[in-house]
């Protein structure tokens, strides 16, 4: 499935429709109803086929992850992580915070397509267990 992101500027000028479209797909409300902010992804790795494992960030001040949202094309798998946060005005501090997985299913195996962090469009690194 080819959401066009990678082509499209998330601040582009676009119709209403087309904006709630993509606040829609990329920014769903929490289904508790829960303040949210965007998750930093530290990482990925295929733990079984289909099977996707993101790293990511949790810092002070969150609740945890409150969704993960995958797209996948030919090429790539674009992800975007949501995490419930009780203050989304405060600046995370960068160096404080808990490495946490969540796991997504994908429609089919990595098979070499990169992972894709959606909002800043660079490649997640493999993430190797020592």
């Amino acid at each position: 499935m080819d959401t066009g992101w990678a082509d499209a500027d998330w601040n582009a000028e676009c119709t209403d429709d087309e904006h709630a479209e993509r606040l829609e797909e990329w920014a769903p409300r929490c289904p508790i109803g829960n303040p949210q902010r965007v998750g930093s992804c530290l990482a990925y790795r295929e733990r079984e086929p289909g099977r996707l494992q993101l790293r990511v960030a949790l810092r002070p001040r969150t609740e945890g992850i409150c969704q993960a949202i995958v797209h996948e094309d030919q090429h790539r798998v674009l992800v975007r992580v949501l995490v419930c946060s009780e203050d989304c005005e405060h600046e995370p501090d960068d160096r404080e915070y808990w490495d946490c997985p969540v796991h997504v299913y994908l429609e089919q195996p990595l098979n070499g397509r990169a992972v894709i962090d959606a909002d800043s469009e660079e490649p997640l690194p493999l993430c190797v267990p020592s």
